[in-house]
């Protein structure tokens, strides 16, 4: 189910409120440039399972404000990969303001509520504010080195080392209370199969690191072997 994108009635109170946000998570950023984006966002709320924005379509430049989805690419020939997580409080898709078409869809893992600007709008404020143009480098330059180290571990490491780096990476999404990633969401996220991922936490579990809990549930059990 795709919610509508369209605005949310919004305050003054609100708005001003989405303006300090803006303004603690971009420092950089000139006021006016702030209150252009606080004046022009629109606001989703959204269920598990919706879409924040999908493959193939336009990118919007996005702050999920409570909750986390996942971003997912199904490959041509029906593969689903998990690439990463879309946290509360960080602004993605800044690829928009440079016209491209997602190669991932946002999924919500939990309930959301979401501010996006299409990257048309954004470009110009781009053009304008250095404090803004810097944030966006600053932002797509750790997700290109995420990218190539994904790559690497692909090429290089066995499945039962890439389940601990994505178990080290999204430590406190598998294990904090209440978790939001589960055991499946591990296969996507690792890039194996679902027996490959299992038999990677068959020989953790026989190793002591974690415990597999119920269906779909993960206990940590040995923090320092994540650490490594």
């Amino acid at each position: 189910m795709v919610a509508t994108l369209a605005p949310r009635a919004q305050g003054h109170a609100d708005r001003r409120e989405l303006a300090t946000r803006l303004a603690e998570l971009l420092p950089d950023v000139r006021q006016d440039t702030i209150d252009r984006l606080a004046a022009t966002a629109r606001v989703r709320s959204l269920r598990p399972g919706d879409v924040i924005y999908a493959q193939g379509e336009a990118v919007p430049l996005s702050l999920i404000l409570a909750g986390f989805g996942v971003a997912r690419r199904t490959t041509a020939d029906g593969h689903v990969l998990l690439s990463g997580v879309a946290r509360t409080a960080a602004l993605f898709g800044w690829s928009g303001i440079g016209g491209q078409q997602s190669s991932v869809e946002i999924i919500a893992i939990t309930d959301v509520e979401v501010v996006q600007w299409p990257g048309r709008s954004v470009r110009p404020l781009v053009a304008g504010d250095a404090g803004l143009a810097l944030a966006a480098i600053d932002s797509m330059a750790p997700s290109l080195h995420q990218a190539i180290e994904q790559i690497e571990g692909f090429l290089h490491q066995d499945a039962r080392r890439r389940v601990l780096r994505i178990l080290a990476r999204h430590r406190e999404l598998f294990f904090g209370e209440p978790p939001i990633l589960n055991r499946s969401h591990l296969p996507g996220l690792v890039g194996t199969s679902p027996e490959m991922t299992r038999r990677a936490l068959r020989q953790l579990e026989q190793e002591g690191t974690v415990r597999r809990v119920g269906k779909v549930g993960l206990e940590l059990l040995r923090p320092e072997r994540l650490e490594d």
